[in-house]
C-alpha cells in the first residue's frame, strides 16, 4: 500500500466530494496502516486540527463494522459550521450524527494526572449540543469497515457547532432526550448513552488511547463524542435538526 498516494487521493476525494475507487492490494488495510494513511492524508489537507471525533462508541456500530472497540480521527479546522449553516451535499457526505462536543479548558492528561471521568470532567472548558456530518471519500463498497473508515478521515466530513449547555455537570446526558429531525419530522429518538455509557467516558476512552502512543488532548480541543440517534442520511434540498431536549436545537442545511 503506498500511503502518500493513497493519503494524496483521499485529500482530493475530500476537496472536490468526489470519491475515489482505489486499487486495493489483495488483503485490507490493518489498523496501523489506516492510522498512517488517516494521519498523512490529514496532513496533506493542511487544515488545522480544531480535536476530534470518535466513532463506533458502542457495541451495536461495532459490530456493524466489523471491529471490537471504537475508533477515532482529527477533526479539520475547514470542516467546522457554525449552526444553521448550508453544505454543499456531495458523495463524501453521508450522513448526520446528534453529539454532544466537549472543549478542553487545558492540556489533558497533565504530568502524573490519572486519567478518569473526573479528571476528565475537570479538563473540559464548555460542553455544546452538535452534530457530526458523517461521510466517506472512498467508494469502494468492500471497504466500508471501521478500519476503513478511520483510514478514510475517521469518516468525518463536517462539525456543526449549536449551544453552549449551561451548567453542564448538573445535566444527566444519559437519559435527557435527543430527537433527529428532517424538515421538522421526527425520524430517530435517543440520548447520550449509545456513547460509551455516557460521553464523558469517551473523553476518558480517547485520552487514555492518546496516552498510549504518547499524546494527549489539547487545550482548546473539541471531542466529538459518538452519535445519541441512529444516524440520519443527508439529501440536497433538505434540513437536518438535532433537538436536544431543553438544550436547544442545533441543524445543517443540504443543498
Amino acid at each position: 500500500m503506498d500511503i502518500s498516494e493513497l493519503a494524496k487521493q483521499l485529500v482530493v476525494a475530500r476537496r472536490s466530494g468526489v470519491q475515489i475507487m482505489p486499487d486495493w492490494p489483495d488483503s485490507a488495510p490493518t489498523l496501523s496502516e489506516a492510522m498512517a494513511v488517516q494521519s498523512e492524508a490529514f496532513k496533506q489537507f493542511e487544515s488545522p486540527s480544531v480535536g476530534w471525533k470518535v466513532g463506533a462508541t458502542n457495541k451495536a456500530a461495532q459490530d456493524a463494522f466489523g471491529i471490537s472497540a471504537p475508533f477515532y480521527g482529527p477533526m479539520a479546522k475547514a470542516g467546522v459550521l457554525e449552526n444553521n449553516a448550508n453544505l454543499a451535499k456531495t458523495d463524501c457526505v453521508g450522513a448526520c450524527e446528534p453529539e454532544y462536543a466537549f472543549k478542553l479548558a487545558r492540556d489533558f492528561p497533565a504530568k502524573g494526572e490519572v486519567i478518569n471521568a473526573q479528571s476528565a470532567s475537570d479538563a473540559v472548558e464548555t460542553v455544546h449540543i452538535a452534530i457530526e456530518v458523517i461521510g466517506r471519500c472512498i467508494g469502494n463498497p468492500d471497504f466500508a469497515n471501521g478500519v476503513s473508515v478511520a483510514m478514510d478521515f475517521g469518516g468525518n466530513a463536517g462539525f456543526v457547532v449549536g449551544p453552549e449547555v449551561e451548567n453542564w455537570k448538573e445535566q444527566n446526558f444519559v437519559t435527557s432526550p435527543v430527537r433527529s429531525k428532517v424538515d421538522g419530522e421526527l425520524i430517530h429518538t435517543g440520548n447520550g448513552e449509545p456513547a460509551m455509557g455516557n460521553p464523558i467516558n469517551t473523553v476518558v476512552w480517547l485520552a487514555k488511547t492518546l496516552a498510549e502512543q504518547g499524546e494527549r488532548l489539547k487545550a482548546g480541543d473539541w471531542i466529538s463524542t459518538g452519535t445519541c440517534t441512529p444516524p440520519v442520511l443527508a439529501s440536497a434540498g433538505t434540513t437536518y435538526t438535532a433537538t436536544f431536549g431543553e438544550f436547544g436545537d442545533v441543524s445543517i442545511s443540504f443543498s
